[in-house]
């Protein structure tokens, strides 16, 4: 059978409770789960519902209740697992009177045999406050309704666990941590506001240039010149970044050079350099006196010395002299020299250019922290570009001109030979009379046919000897059209006559691109691929089906010819050959003059060329940035250090090990808050006395300790009288001064109270009440004192403290001792209410073994001062022992905040006594 915690024996008898006389629980304890200690039993929710309890327990069940604590039910959630000190997670019932559900699971029970039933009645007081002094001490409480779960404590003093952002305790970590964002919030806008100074606001500058397009209705063309323009539009934009375009303006504007400081830049005004030079960091040096200068490089080596006035840097490739005083003495002057090439290279990465889709206007665009020299850099690209678009247009038609001379040489030529060869042979015959009958109306139109036939074969022949020795000839590189134009057939074959027009046209610009661009452009290679084309298969395979034309027209002729032979004997040769040179001469004198025609129109187009870019818009030097960064800077140096300090609170918040809010102790540690007392200042002069004004605090305080009394009171329950042992996490949390108020706030309720200090390490508690330390609790437990000796009547009434004694190295074996057993045993009748101050939990065992002794613990923790991480792992330590923790008690708690829900104040509304005018002040 279970024993009570006062010692007598629980009655088994009328198992029906009897709600007139209180409220009992049938209570059936099972030992079966192991290992037996406080922390089993039924659900939590079927405890907070039933009206009976039902716990089956082994023979040796008188263990839990004997150690004065009650069984604790199991989680709903996780059927093995039982209520401790931690928060339940899962479940979200929490109770006063139970150990709370700590979620972790035990092991699974092992039957050690058949279990006995027994069942106990618990008479339970619904008394909110022990009895007074004088008072008889009853066995049962008084009658009370039978009360619910919520009244028995469960789930009550735990919110449930919120899901999201706690912005309650974000805004008072950025509270809490103000000054520290105010000056990383300061720190960071100062910071963007210098690095404005190194961000210079950012101009742009446009120009617009005007390309002469061709009709694109199309037409015929106008002699040997299109009217198509020097390149393509998608060319143009290559051409404006071209390095023939881009160089000279690097040259004409300086681009390749810079100065460390913006003001030495007008002292090198008259700087260039040559064709070669070396490019590199340089220091230039004038002496004190302004007669001699010394060049070096950026690492301190000399590399020039001589006479100011004198040219600096001959010897790199620099044209450099300037005059004398033109530097001032002992001036150093700090530049870096590029290659034109990396610097047109930089030019062309910031140039932006875009056309319109007709290709009309090219639109050039160019950034820059100098508005200055951005603008004339970028006319200066316009001019150059200008210059090197009419430098192509006019090469182009100088090379057009240069293959029409050859042609046309080449036609005069042919031309000559042909009327010598006629005048030899005329000269050669003229002594001989003639056979040839004279042409006239009565002329045989069969003989004239037969000759005719003659010459036609004879000149076909010749042509097709010609096209072969000119297609044997070409080989992989091509036909010559040379050698193909003195053809006689090929003038009079119109696709072989236009595909060698087109192969002049062709080499003519590709002659002009030469010029200024290498084999690898790709529009030289484009014209290389169609002379090619040209050379290799169009006008070969064109020559070729003239040669199949001219074969079969001579064999056609010859077969003819051969039919009229016998008709024409009589004529001689020399009548044919006449004919045959009077051709040849004919055929000559037209190409000549076809030639001469073209020559004359290339060389009109030459003189008269007009550039195919013009310079439709300057720009101009623009009065406002594009561009000015320097708020945004500064503004994002705001915003960021504001947000790297409101993120660092927070941070900081998290990593936080103090105690700081109220839900680190309600769901962090599983404890409920009895109350929170707030901060205390030092009372002035003469505060403590009736005659001074209490401030406010003192009033809030003596509120809140009313406030934890009661709280403490309905947290103990049971019968009188109220034993507590009161303890912190470490030193410092305020233990002392809160077990003194509560033992004063008792006392004042007409409870007799007695105080027990023992802290026998370092007890202070008759500073506080203005008693001897010695003899006290140390001593009687030694047997050196008496207990009238040790209990001291204090200034309050009602309120008796035992003091520490004299100090022991061997406090824990006192603590645990019979005699301190018995010490506690024999006060209950005495007193209504009786506090132990104990050691902290960080000093040693003495808060564990008092605890066990009087069953119940209550808990002080300082706010911004008790280490959590500490409290967490001394109450896993009280897990293991038979004690009940009532509650938490919040000392120096700040105004405000998420403690404000727990005060007791209300200014205004002081209780204070009329008559005396004394008001009440903590100790």
């Amino acid at each position: 059978m279970a024993s009570m915690a006062d010692g007598s024996r629980p009655s088994t008898e009328g198992l029906t409770p009897s709600w007139a006389s209180g409220m009992d629980i049938a209570v059936v304890l099972d030992f079966r789960l192991t290992p037996p200690y406080a922390g089993f039993g039924p659900t939590c929710r079927e405890v907070a519902a039933a009206r009976i309890l039902r716990i089956t327990t082994a023979k040796s069940a008188s263990l839990a209740v004997a150690a004065g604590t009650r069984p604790a039910p199991r989680c709903i959630r996780l059927r093995e697992a039982v209520h401790r000190f931690a928060a339940c997670g899962r479940c979200g019932l929490r109770a006063a009177r139970y150990r709370t559900c700590h979620g972790k699971t035990r092991r699974r029970a092992t039957r050690r045999g058949p279990a006995n039933t027994v069942e106990v009645r618990f008479p339970m007081s619904t008394s909110p406050l022990p009895l007074h002094a004088g008072s008889t001490v009853p066995a049962v409480a008084p009658a009370a309704p039978l009360p619910t779960g919520a009244d028995m404590g469960f789930g009550q003093g735990f919110a449930a666990p919120e899901t999201g952002v706690d912005w309650r305790r974000v805004l008072s970590a950025v509270l809490r941590f103000k000054w520290l964002i105010a000056v990383v919030t300061i720190v960071g806008t100062v910071g963007g506001v210098a690095a404005t100074r190194f961000i210079k606001p950012q101009y742009m500058v446009q120009a617009t240039l005007w390309i002469d397009q061709p009709d694109q209705r199309g037409g015929q063309e106008r002699g040997p010149i299109r009217s198509g323009q020097a390149l393509e539009p998608e060319a143009w934009l290559d051409l404006l970044k071209s390095y023939r375009v881009l160089d000279q303006v690097v040259r004409d504007q300086r681009l390749f050079l810079t100065t460390k400081a913006r003001e030495d830049a007008p002292l090198l005004e008259t700087f260039r350099v040559a064709e070669q030079y070396r490019p590199g960091a340089y220091r230039l040096a004038v002496d004190g006196s302004g007669k001699a200068f010394t060049l070096s490089t950026d690492k301190g080596v000399e590399v020039e010395h001589g006479a100011v006035g004198d040219s600096i840097g001959a010897r790199l490739g620099f044209t450099w002299a300037p005059p004398a005083g033109t530097i001032p003495a002992g001036r150093t002057i700090e530049f870096s020299v590029a290659t034109v090439r990396d610097s047109a290279r930089a030019l062309s990465e910031g140039l932006e250019v875009n056309n319109d889709p007709a290709g009309t206007f090219l639109r050039m665009h160019l950034k820059g922290a100098d508005a200055v020299r951005i603008t004339s850099t970028i006319n200066a690209i316009a001019e150059r570009f200008v210059q090197v678009a009419a430098e192509l247009r006019r090469q182009k038609l100088t090379e057009l001109t240069k293959i029409l001379d050859q042609q046309l040489a080449a036609a005069h030529q042919n031309l000559q030979d042909a009327e010598k060869a006629l005048e030899r042979f005329q000269v050669s015959v003229i002594t001989r009379p003639s056979q040839v009958p004279k042409a006239g109306p009565g002329d045989d139109p069969a003989f004239k046919n037969f000759f005719t036939m003659q010459v036609d074969r004879e000149q076909a022949r010749r042509d097709r000897e010609a096209l072969e020795r000119v297609l044997a000839q070409a080989g992989d590189s091509g036909v010559s059209p040379e050698a193909l134009a003195i053809v006689g057939s090929v003038q009079q074959n119109a696709d072989l006559k236009q595909a060698l027009a087109e192969l002049t046209t062709k080499q003519a610009e590709l002659r002009a691109l030469r010029y200024k661009y290498s084999d690898q452009y790709p529009l030289v290679q484009r014209r290389l691929s169609d002379v090619a084309t040209l050379e290799r298969q169009t006008i070969p395979t064109l020559a070729r089906r003239l040669l199949a034309e001219l074969s079969g027209r001579e064999a056609e002729l010859g077969r003819r010819v051969a039919e009229d032979t016998r008709s024409i004997q009589a004529v001689p040769p020399r009548a044919i050959d006449e004919a045959r040179l009077q051709r040849q001469v004919t055929l000559a004198e037209n190409l000549f003059t076809s030639l001469q025609k073209n020559y004359d129109e290339a060389r009109l187009a030459e003189e008269s060329a007009v550039p195919d870019a013009r310079i439709l818009d300057h720009a101009v030097v623009p009065q406002d940035p594009v561009r000015n960064t320097a708020p945004r800077v500064v503004f994002l140096g705001f915003a960021a250090s504001l947000a790297l300090g409101l993120c660092g609170a927070v941070v900081l918040d998290r990593i936080d090990p103090k105690l700081r809010y109220p839900d680190q102790v309600s769901r962090g540690l599983g404890i409920p808050i009895l109350g929170a007392v707030p901060h205390l200042r030092n009372l002035p002069r003469g505060g403590r006395g009736g005659g001074a004004r209490v401030p406010d605090d003192v009033n809030e305080v003596v509120e809140a300790l009313r406030g934890v009394c009661l709280n403490l009171v309905y947290a103990h329950g049971g019968r009188a009288p109220l034993l507590v042992t009161i303890t912190s996490p470490g030193a410092g949390d305020g233990k002392s001064f809160i077990s003194a108020n509560l033992a004063h706030t008792f006392a004042d309720g007409g409870h007799r109270t007695l105080l027990i200090d023992a802290d026998i390490r370092r007890g202070v508690l008759h500073r506080r009440l203005s008693v001897r330390r010695r003899p006290g609790l140390s001593d009687f437990l030694r047997g050196e004192a008496q207990l009238d000796a040790i209990v001291q009547a204090t200034q309050f009434q009602a309120l008796s403290l035992i003091g520490c004694g004299t100090r022991a190295y061997n406090a824990p074996e006192l603590l645990g001792s019979p005699a301190m057993t018995s010490l506690v045993n024999g006060l209950r009748g005495s007193y209504d209410v009786i506090l132990i101050d104990s050691p902290p939990l960080a000093a040693g065992v003495d808060p564990l073994i008092l605890s066990t002794l009087t069953g119940t613990l209550t808990l002080v923790l300082r706010t911004g001062y008790s280490h959590r991480d500490v409290a967490a792992a001394k109450l896993e330590v009280l897990q293991r022992l038979p004690v009940r923790m009532l509650g938490a008690v919040l000392n120096d708690v700040p105004a405000g905040g998420a403690y404000r829900y727990y005060s007791y104040y209300l200014p205004g509304y002081e209780a204070m006594d009329e008559n005396s005018g004394t008001p009440r002040v903590p100790v």
